[in-house]
């Protein structure tokens, strides 16, 4: 850019301006934890969360929800270029991708994480999951950027993968907040051991098998209890063949002794009752997963209570879904696109689930469609029950009612019809006059022959 400015006799000089110089904002805190260099999944690793999940039936049950919530039916390609998109449903066809992102999205619930290796950088050809049982800590520079992950090979020595070659690895995090290095699993709080004073207790997860398996133990116990039988004063000879006996015996068996023995069982009281320490860990369970259990396993007031806060959860997956739909968009099909000569910015590709057409509809939407006629009146007042807490009358109820009160009516007009012709026949009767009594003479207009027996002629 040139600028002319005038000296002091008023002669221009034209001079050019020096480019200037911006200088890159860099955040100060740029380290935020000790280890930062070499972060760790804290207090619980990748494998043993991946053991949990295989060997307890709530958490399995509550994941395997999620994921099928969270990658619906099919997962769905849009935009406005037919050949970019045909070119993006081949790929994924080509590549079997939605099986492959199905069973990232579950390792993702699992761990908290999860890694998707494009097996070519430079041409995304295909990709595979990452094993996370493998995965250790991150090694990150000076700085705080990441350098490579740090993983278990097969022959238990560790490796950098990735080191010089992070673009071939997308990253996925369940949660991530506080600057944390790695997401939190579904079951986090569940997995971790918690400390208490001086004294740290293990996770819930193994406090519930602990109680499962006393449980089973109770049971096992009153079924088989320890036995003891006792001949007082017998020899050790005659005790041995007993014992063969008593060795032999079934069922149902019937023996003739001479010596009756004194026989002791040792079994657990049935007087304990545990049920609210039991009921309360379930519950834990349930806050623990994010998930209502009831649902599937309690009565028809439970499962009702927790269809209710299936909104709770269909808003968690609608999150999560956001999350993965730009993930997969800026970092895997954007790239693609590219590579195949399109452009994304004209593209204007979005990614998106069948789960996530479900609409939020406001209480004004759902008048004007009750209005249109969309929506009958038993319709809109079912969204309102549902939606709002509004007690409202369905519409066999407001029927009843207003035939009820339609009987009502009818009865007040038929008493008051009723009570109007009385009224009116006694006024009738009070202005018509009275027919007089006439003896036989008078009828006959002989009136001086009148008997004047009760005749009224005069």
């Amino acid at each position: 850019m040139i600028f002319t400015t005038r000296d002091s006799i008023g002669n221009p000089i034209v001079s050019e301006a020096l480019p200037k110089i911006v200088e890159a904002k860099v955040p100060l805190a740029k380290i935020v934890r000790s280890d930062f260099s070499r972060e760790q999944p804290v207090q619980v690793t990748f494998e043993r969360l991946l053991k949990y999940h295989d060997r307890t039936p709530q958490i399995q049950i509550a994941v395997s929800s999620y994921s099928e919530l969270i990658t619906g039916t099919e997962m769905t390609v849009n935009t406005e270029n037919e050949k970019a998109k045909k070119l993006l449903e081949e790929w994924i066809r080509a590549t079997n991708f939605y099986d492959k992102f199905e069973s990232l999205v579950t390792t993702v619930l699992i761990t908290g994480n999860g890694i998707l290796e494009k097996l070519d950088e430079n041409n995304t050809e295909d990709v595979l999951e990452v094993d996370m049982a493998t995965i250790i800590a991150k090694k990150r520079d000076i700085s705080g950027n990441l350098e490579y992950y740090e993983h278990r090979t097969q022959n238990g020595q560790t490796d950098k993968l990735g080191e010089g070659k992070l673009g071939k690895f997308i990253e996925f995090n369940l949660t991530n907040y506080s600057r944390q290095a790695w997401g939190k699993s579904l079951f986090y709080s569940l997995a971790i051991p918690r400390t208490v004073g001086n004294r740290t207790t293990a996770p819930l997860i193994e406090i519930m098998w602990g109680i499962e398996d006393a449980m089973g133990a109770i049971i096992l116990n009153n079924a088989y209890p320890i036995t003891t039988i006792t001949y007082p004063g017998a020899s050790d000879t005659y005790l041995e063949k007993e014992a063969t006996r008593w060795q032999r015996y079934k069922p149902g068996d019937k023996r003739v002794q001479k010596i009756k023995p004194e026989i002791e069982f040792f079994e657990t009281t049935g007087n304990s009752k545990y049920t609210d320490y039991i009921t309360h860990i379930e519950k834990s369970f349930e806050l623990g997963t994010q998930f209502p259990h009831d649902i599937m396993t309690g009565d028809f007031t439970s499962r009702a209570s927790s269809e209710t806060t299936d909104n709770i959860v269909m808003k968690r997956v609608r999150g999560y879904q956001r999350y993965l739909s730009n993930k997969l968009k800026t970092e895997l099909f954007d790239s693609i696109l590219i590579q195949n000569g399109f452009d994304p910015d004209e593209v204007d590709l979005t990614i998106g689930f069948t789960t996530q057409n479900v609409v939020e509809l406001e209480v004004g939407q759902v008048k004007d469609l009750v209005d249109s006629g969309l929506l009958t009146k038993n319709e809109g007042r079912e969204w309102f029950r549902t939606n709002t807490g509004m007690e409202l009358p369905d519409d066999e109820e407001i029927k009843a009612n207003q035939d009820m009160a339609n009987t009502v009516a009818m009865n007040a007009q038929d008493i008051k019809k009723e009570h109007i012709n009385k009224f009116n026949l006694e006024e009738v009767k009070s202005v018509i006059p009275k027919k007089k009594r006439m003896c036989k003479m008078c009828k006959e207009s002989q009136h001086s022959l009148c008997t004047k027996r009760g005749c009224q002629c005069q």
